[in-house]
């Protein structure tokens, strides 16, 4: 008989410990599985150094005017962390409005601004997206940027390696 009375395999080993090698091996593996699979970085995952460039068409002189070099910058969904400003350019601000014959004019708004911001990030560059925190950022995403005190609505312009 394989497993005799008192539940022992081959009168040897236990099954109840075999179930839990069994059990303590299939855990390994999907954490394995997970770790190799995610394209979420993991304390083990070289990061590059990124130079991301965001661009905000119109935005309250004031918010332009709080931002400074050296402010952390945070994206406001995924709460990905794009660094510290390294650059900030002000101009001014860019509106799009039609006119009376129903073409799109690019105009200039009084009180209002245009702003670069460059922030100096870490994450994973990558030829088909770029991976900051746990989330995958395009050239021309738009977002929500938290910069100091400031919150602004822009894109992504450009995205560089810097190591």
């Amino acid at each position: 008989m394989i497993i005799d009375s008192k539940g022992k395999l081959f009168g040897k080993i236990s099954i109840i410990d075999i179930l839990i090698v069994l059990v303590v091996i299939g855990i390994i593996a999907g954490v394995g599985y997970k770790f190799t699979r995610s394209k979420t970085p993991t304390v083990f995952t070289k990061q590059d150094t990124l130079e991301v460039e965001f661009f905000v068409e119109e935005v309250l002189d004031a918010v332009a005017n709080s931002i400074k070099i050296g402010d952390a910058a945070k994206e406001a969904v995924q709460n990905a962390s794009f660094g510290t400003v390294k650059d900030i350019k002000i101009d001014k601000a860019i509106s799009y409005a039609a006119d009376d014959k129903g073409e799109y004019k690019v105009s200039s708004r009084p009180g209002y601004s245009s702003v670069v911001i460059t922030t100096e990030a870490k994450g994973i560059y990558g030829s088909n997206g770029t991976t900051i925190g746990s989330a995958e950022y395009y050239i021309g995403s738009y977002m929500t940027l938290r910069v100091g005190n400031a919150a602004l609505y822009g894109r992504i312009t450009r995205i560089t390696k810097l190591d």
